[in-house]
């Protein structure tokens, strides 16, 4: 199978089962985020991995594109249904979490019917109070930022 180098954006159709928002888990879920970090962008079937552990969205289908070829490195999850309205959802913590592990991600987009959601490093990192890398960096940060939002 040959590999395309430097493809403009990678376009990836996932089943969506990633975490809710009852009751989690945390140390199982920080030990499965802290394994499932990725370096780097262009690592599509890890960063859909990932995409779909965090779940920015109820079990459905979705696809993502990967803007891996210039800055700002950027994802984009394109939701094809949703169980409630797109107003109503927040996107938040996985988006944050998504910046946070992995390491060249820039920009997160959450898009459906017209509808988006946006949230860059930068901003992530002014809403935490430290930089949204150190998620991906020091698992206690990670802990403690799980901890903070697990209701």
């Amino acid at each position: 199978m040959s590999r395309r180098a430097a493809a403009p954006a990678l376009v990836l159709v996932v089943a969506l089962t990633g975490c809710g928002a009852e009751e989690r888990d945390v140390p199982s879920q920080v030990q499965s985020l802290w394994s499932s970090r990725v370096r780097y962008l262009d690592d599509s079937s890890r960063v859909a991995a990932l995409v779909r552990e965090v779940g920015p969205a109820p079990e459905d289908s979705y696809s993502i594109a990967l803007r891996t070829t210039k800055p700002p490195q950027a994802l984009t999850i394109e939701l094809e249904r949703l169980h409630k309205p797109f107003g109503a959802t927040d996107f938040r913590e996985p988006a944050t979490l998504l910046l946070g592990l992995v390491t060249d991600l820039d920009t997160v987009s959450v898009t459906s019917s017209g509808h988006a959601y946006t949230l860059t490093a930068t901003a992530a990192s002014s809403d935490l109070g430290y930089d949204v890398k150190e998620l991906g960096r020091d698992r206690s940060r990670l802990t403690a930022y799980l901890d903070a939002n697990s209701d």
